[in-house]
């Protein structure tokens, strides 16, 4: 299930509504709450990236306000062990998601050396990962996190799991042109200049979503 913004006119017009859900009582207006306040968290944690590119604190406001950012519920049910994976390794599409502690084990990350880790949040945490869109932004400086989410331990197969990630994405006219600040000679240039509407597409066409 997806849930983004409440948009006005404001909005980039590909942005569309949410869907009202009737059926559970203040369904929309807890889930609009929530996406407010993780929108204003990551927000404040791009920020404090900013500051350590050196570029201003509010750098990416004016790109986030009112983005195509989203919260997305997440249902894996029960497992009958014929597929270890619940979601195969993969980078989120985006400048940074979000993760609040899910329901149940099974996320994964994978390390500079190769090993896939747990990771796994308690009720206080939220896990951050750095998505494709920041990735290419700083030229690979922070990197994307590659995650999966397997198969929890034998006693757990029959219990679902449960997540929401919220993934923050820019307007869709922000270019994603590679800061100057992260090119020389070392490191050279590694990515064509895009709009973060075109690279979105880009992804979506080759995961085969469109």
């Amino acid at each position: 299930w997806h849930h983004g913004p409440v948009i006005d006119q404001s909005y980039d017009h590909r942005i569309m509504e949410n869907i009202k859900v009737n059926e559970i009582e203040d369904f929309n207006n807890v889930f609009d709450d929530l996406f407010k306040e993780m929108n204003n968290l990551g927000t404040k944690l791009l920020s404090s990236i900013s500051l350590t590119l050196g570029l201003d604190a509010n750098f990416f406001n004016t790109s986030t306000d009112k983005g195509n950012s989203l919260l997305r519920l997440i249902h894996y049910p029960p497992s009958n062990n014929k597929n270890i994976y619940r979601a195969r390794e993969h980078a989120d599409i985006n400048l940074i998601t979000l993760l609040i502690g899910a329901h149940g084990k099974g996320l994964q990350v994978l390390t500079n050396d190769g090993e896939w880790i747990d990771a796994i949040a308690e009720k206080d945490e939220i896990i951050i990962n750095v998505g494709d869109m920041l990735s290419r932004y700083t030229n690979n400086k922070l990197k994307s996190t590659i995650h999966k989410v397997v198969n929890p331990p034998k006693d757990q197969w029959k219990k679902s799991r449960y997540s929401i990630p919220f993934f923050l994405h820019p307007i869709g006219n922000m270019k994603l042109n590679v800061l100057d600040s992260c090119i020389d000679k070392d490191n050279p240039k590694k990515y064509e200049d895009i709009s973060a509407h075109d690279f979105l597409v880009q992804r979506l066409k080759e995961i085969g979503v469109l």
